[in-house]
């Protein structure tokens, strides 16, 4: 019951966030086709400005989240999903091979003074693919999962694979990017969405988001199982 109400309460915060944003609508509303025709207007060096921001800010650890909501803001919920997802891989393959290289010990070092994250960490490279998905559906950042296991002696084709896990998070929140610049430029009345596409548009929002944070719940509740044993098997107590 504890994890329905938890579940219930993010619901809420993200429908009040998205009714700040309506009321915020009315004086910068009109803003956002401005905005989104000039995206337009500088044509394929958009994406190339993002997919380059974006590697290189999320390896200095800024949350993926603020690119994927400006990619539904900038992009749309179609187009800004496929460039979010696609710079996601991008990204993650750079980082990946920049922690092996050049950060293995500087990330290792960190890892070992936190030991919780050692021993998950450590899990990867026995449990491989399907832990490393349970961890892109959980709370760890994109950023800093990415440092994590290149520098650990996890494989390079499970952890590009295990990417598959970003895929539902990314969709929420470049949804919730598309969502809230529609509900400014509604707002606004800069928006040109009949009512009842709008309403189709929320609805599916709100399912989207109830079920991202389902999976979300299941993976972490799987992660601190793996956590719990990983730290048995460090400590030489055995796990249940």
């Amino acid at each position: 019951m504890n994890h329905i109400l938890k579940i219930c309460l993010k619901v809420a915060a993200v429908i009040a966030l998205v009714a700040a944003i309506g009321i915020a609508g009315r004086y910068f509303g009109e803003m956002i086709p401005e905005f989104e025709n000039w995206v337009d207007g500088i044509g394929f060096w958009g994406p190339i400005v993002f997919t380059l921001l974006f590697i290189l800010l999320t390896g200095l650890q800024l949350p993926e989240s603020v690119f994927a909501v400006a990619a539904g803001v900038a992009f749309g919920l179609v187009e800004g999903f496929l460039l979010v997802v696609l710079v996601n891989f991008m990204g993650a393959i750079v980082w990946f091979w920049i922690a092996r290289w050049f950060l293995r010990g500087y990330v290792s070092g960190f890892l070992s003074r936190h030991p919780k994250l050692s021993a998950i960490e450590q899990a990867t490279a026995n449990e491989g693919f399907k832990l490393m998905v349970l961890l892109r559906l959980g709370p760890f950042s994109y950023g800093f999962l990415n440092l994590a296991l290149g520098a650990s002696d996890s494989r390079f084709k499970p952890y590009v694979l295990s990417l598959l896990g970003v895929i539902p998070g990314n969709f929420a929140t470049v949804y919730f990017g598309s969502m809230a610049a529609h509900v400014a430029k509604k707002a606004a009345h800069a928006d040109n969405l009949s009512d009842a596409h709008f309403a189709i548009m929320g609805f599916g929002f709100l399912v989207t988001m109830v079920v991202v944070l389902i999976v979300t719940h299941v993976a972490r509740h799987a992660l601190k199982t793996y956590e719990k044993d990983a730290l048995n098997a460090d400590t030489g107590v055995a796990s249940l």
